[in-house]
């Protein structure tokens, strides 16, 4: 009698057990195929180009970032300013997600500046090497930035030319894909030591971006321009308007920069399709330029600091630096995310006239 209660408990237990399991899968299941359906949604409507088609951040209705199956950069750079949450709710989707692209050896891309979209606790790098070098602390603006985004090598002014100074970034410039300068003043002797070098880089494709005062003498060349101060450091000599666009410096037409300091730039015959960005409202001087020097590329501010300007100017400058150096990013790891449930969708598209892959990640 015991045994025949034993056993049909057993059975019983095994019944539940059973039972259980297979509901859990299916439920799993169920789940599963509702985070892969919205990602599949999400990744149909990126892949178009978004609705009205030159939609901005005020007037989207429907995010996508591609044209005839085109990246746009400048809509790529938009989803990323985008708020996180409400484009959650664009995607009608309530999963965390994130967007990226890969070229086809598997490499993170950067894209006008962004390495990912969406969820904001992924980690994300560039994949470059890059220098930075500044003479003046009170004149360090993007020091931070350059170290901890694109963990550069950091060069300061020193009493002597030592590896950390001038002497060592010019010994080294050869490691580096992008140099920032800022507000380098280089004395009569660092010119005349360090002239060729830096020319030399540039000419091979190094990529710089320079603000500030260039020299301690007045119209030195370097690089295909002449650098100046200028004589009158008042409001109004430093006050200056953007009446040209740049691919990667997102100010518009008409805008004001009252910079904190004011130097210019001349072309010079040596410097190749000179642009002016923007220009001082009183002399018409160059306040930020743009131009190649042999294969390299060259920006040119006249501060990095500005005690007048409707928006973030350093962020502005960070983000030109970011979609400057083009090229890749670090690997995108969402294994340290905490999550329940993941599902990965994959779609190729163009860019840059060759195939991308958009990698899409939803999670719970």
């Amino acid at each position: 009698m015991d045994f025949a209660i034993a056993l049909l408990l057993f059975t019983f237990t095994l019944v539940v057990y059973f039972s259980y399991t297979n509901n859990f899968q299916k439920q799993e299941k169920g789940e599963l195929s509702i985070l892969l359906t919205d990602a599949k949604a999400m990744s149909s409507s990126l892949a178009l180009p978004g609705y009205p088609l030159d939609w901005d951040n005020t007037t989207v209705l429907r995010i996508g970032i591609a044209d005839e199956q085109k990246v746009n950069a400048t809509k790529i750079k938009q989803f990323k300013q985008y708020d996180y949450k409400t484009s959650k709710r664009r995607f009608a989707t309530p999963y965390d997600y994130v967007v990226f692209f890969v070229n086809e050896k598997g490499e993170v891309l950067n894209i006008n500046s962004v390495c990912a979209i969406g969820y904001p606790f992924v980690n994300v790098s560039y994949s470059i090497k890059a220098a930075y070098y500044y003479q003046d602390p009170a004149d360090s603006f993007l020091k931070e930035f350059m170290n901890e985004t694109l963990n550069a090598d950091i060069y300061f002014k020193s009493q002597t030319d030592d590896i950390y100074g001038l002497y060592g970034l010019a010994s080294n410039l050869s490691k580096y894909q992008l140099v920032v300068m800022e507000h380098p003043l280089m004395s009569g002797g660092d010119y005349n030591s360090y002239k060729d070098k830096i020319e030399n880089y540039s000419s091979t494709g190094g990529l710089i971006m320079i603000s500030g005062e260039m020299t301690t003498s007045q119209g030195t060349n370097l690089v295909g321009a002449d650098f100046y101060k200028k004589s009158g450091q008042s409001e109004s000599d430093r006050n200056s308007t953007v009446n040209n666009t740049d691919q990667y410096l997102a100010l518009t037409i008409g805008e004001n920069i009252v910079f904190r300091q004011a130097y210019n730039v001349e072309n010079t015959s040596n410097a190749i399709g000179f642009k002016q960005i923007a220009t001082f409202n009183a002399d018409q001087k160059n306040a930020i330029s743009k131009w190649k020097y042999g294969n390299g590329t060259l920006y040119f501010f006249s501060d990095f600091d500005v005690s007048f300007f409707n928006g973030d100017f350093i962020g502005i400058v960070e983000d030109t630096v970011s979609g400057f150096i083009e090229g890749t990013c670090s690997q995108i790891n969402v294994t340290g995310i905490p999550q329940k449930k993941l599902v990965k969708t994959e779609r190729y598209l163009i860019y840059n006239s060759k195939l991308a892959k958009m990698v899409i990640y939803l999670w719970e």
